[in-house]
C-alpha cells in the first residue's frame, strides 16, 4: 500500500513539474533548434558599442600558432605515421605586441569544468559574449580562441615535453596529460580526440573567415551587397563559434578525466562546418563582387581621362595581372598588344554565331586601312562557356580574319 502511494505521489509530482516547465520554460534547453533570430535577441543583450580596442590581427596570428601546431601534434601522436605533416607558416605579431592576458585568463576560467550540456554551453556563451561586451564581434571570437588556444596549447606542448623535461612533468600530472595519453586510454580515445582536434581546426577557419569579413568591412554595401547580407549575420556565426570553442572544452575535461561521462561533438560539428561552408561562399561572392566593382571604377577613370588607346583596350578586355598577347591574321603569329600603341583601333565585338558575309563586310575597310598603318581591327569573341566545338568554330572564324584577334 505504501508503495503504490509512493508510485502515485511520484507520478503527480512528475506532472507537477512538467506542467512548471511549461508555464515557466524551465527545462533544458535545446541550442541546435534555436532559430537565428532566437540567439540574435539574446546576444544582442550582451553588446555594447565596440569601444575596446587591441591589436587582434596580432593575437590571432599567434592563436592560428598555436593551433595549427597543437592539432598537428594531436594528430602525429594519434595517428602516427599515418598524418602528413605540413609545413606551417609563422604569423609574426606587431613590434610593441601586448597579449591582454587578464582577459584571456577571465575567458579561460569560464570555460574550465564546465558539465556537458547545451544549456551550460549556451549560458556559458553569453557569459563570455557579456564579459567581452564592449568588443566587436570579431575581436569576441578571436579572444575566445586565444583564451582556449592557451589551454590547449600548453597541454600539447607538456605532453611533448613531459619525457624529457622534470618540470615539464610535474606540471603536466596537475594538467591531467598522462590520464590522456595512457595508451589503454588513447587507444580507447582514440576517435574522440580526433573527432576534437578536426573540430577546433573547423573552428579556427570560421573565425578565420570571420577576420576576413572584418577587414572587408570598408568596402561600401552599395558596391557590394553581399557583403551587407554576410555582416549582418555576423554575430550569429559569432555566437556559434564561441559555443563550439566552449563545447570543445568541455571535451577536454572529460578526455582527462576518470568519468565516463557522454558529450557528443557531432551537433557542433555539423552546425560549425555549415556555418564554415556558409562563410567561405559568401566571401567567393563579396571578393567577385568587390573585383567588379574596382574594374568598373578602373574603366570609369580611364574613359574619363583622355589615355592611350592601348590602355584601355587592356583594361576593357584582360585583368591587370593576365594580359595576354593577340593573334595577327595577317600573319596567323602571337603579337604583344604594344601593336595598337598610337593607333585608331575599331573594335568587332561579336559572339561565334557570325557568317562568312559578316566578316566579307569587313574585308574591303581591312584592305583600305592596311596600307597607313594608322588604324586596326581587332575581334572580340564573347563566349560564356567554352566546349570542344566552340573552341573548334573560334579557330575556322580565326583563319578566315586577316585582321587582329583577341
Amino acid at each position: 500500500m505504501l508503495g503504490l502511494a509512493n508510485n502515485v505521489a511520484a507520478k503527480v509530482a512528475s506532472v507537477v513539474t512538467t506542467t512548471h516547465q511549461h508555464i515557466t520554460g524551465d527545462h533544458e534547453l535545446s541550442l541546435f533548434t534555436m532559430s537565428d533570430q532566437k540567439i540574435l535577441e539574446q546576444i544582442y543583450g550582451t553588446h555594447v558599442h565596440a569601444d575596446e580596442s587591441f591589436d587582434d590581427d596580432s593575437l590571432f596570428g599567434i592563436t592560428e600558432n598555436i593551433l595549427k601546431r597543437a592539432t598537428q601534434i594531436v594528430d602525429k601522436i594519434v595517428q602516427g605515421t599515418q598524418v602528413h605533416v605540413e609545413n606551417i607558416e609563422e604569423n609574426t605579431p606587431k613590434a610593441g605586441f601586448s597579449a591582454p592576458l587578464c582577459t584571456l585568463k577571465s575567458i579561460a576560467s569560464e570555460m574550465q569544468c564546465k558539465p556537458p550540456s547545451e544549456e551550460v554551453a549556451h549560458n556559458t556563451t553569453l557569459a563570455i559574449l557579456n564579459k567581452l561586451s564592449s568588443y566587436s564581434w570579431e575581436a569576441k571570437a578571436v579572444l575566445t580562441l586565444a583564451a582556449f588556444a592557451m589551454e590547449y596549447g600548453e597541454f600539447w606542448l607538456l605532453a611533448q615535453l613531459q619525457e624529457s623535461n622534470r618540470l615539464a612533468k610535474s606540471i603536466a600530472i596537475l594538467k591531467r596529460v598522462p590520464v590522456l595519453l595512457k595508451p589503454s586510454d588513447l587507444h580507447k580515445k582514440r576517435q574522440a580526440v580526433l573527432e576534437l582536434n578536426n573540430l577546433i581546426k573547423a573552428t579556427l577557419q570560421v573565425i578565420e573567415c570571420i577576420d576576413q569579413f572584418d577587414k572587408l568591412s570598408s568596402y561600401d554595401p552599395k558596391d557590394v551587397p553581399a557583403l551587407a547580407i554576410a555582416m549582418d549575420h555576423i554575430p550569429v556565426d559569432v555566437y556559434w563559434a564561441v559555443a563550439t570553442v566552449v563545447a570543445c572544452a568541455t571535451k577536454i575535461t572529460i578526455l582527462t578525466s576518470n568519468e565516463d561521462k557522454e558529450h557528443d561533438l557531432a551537433p557542433f560539428a555539423q552546425k560549425i562546418h555549415y556555418v564554415l561552408n556558409k562563410l567561405k561562399i559568401q566571401l567567393i561572392v563579396c571578393r567577385k563582387q568587390i573585383e567588379e566593382a574596382e574594374t568598373y571604377r578602373r574603366l570609369r577613370k580611364i574613359f574619363q581621362t583622355p589615355t592611350e588607346i592601348m590602355e584601355v583596350f587592356k583594361a576593357l578586355i584582360f585583368t591587370k595581372e593576365n594580359v595576354q598577347p593577340l593573334v595577327d591574321g595577317s600573319t596567323k603569329q602571337m603579337v604583344k598588344i604594344d601593336i595598337l600603341r598610337k593607333k585608331n583601333v575599331l573594335l568587332f565585338i561579336s559572339s561565334l554565331d557570325i557568317s562568312d558575309d559578316d566578316i566579307s563586310i569587313l574585308k574591303p575597310i581591312y584592305d583600305l586601312i592596311k596600307k597607313d598603318n594608322q588604324h586596326k581591327i581587332v575581334w572580340i569573341p564573347i563566349v560564356e562557356h567554352w566546349t570542344d566545338d566552340r573552341r573548334k568554330k573560334l579557330e575556322s572564324l580565326r583563319n578566315k580574319m586577316p585582321w587582329v584577334k583577341v
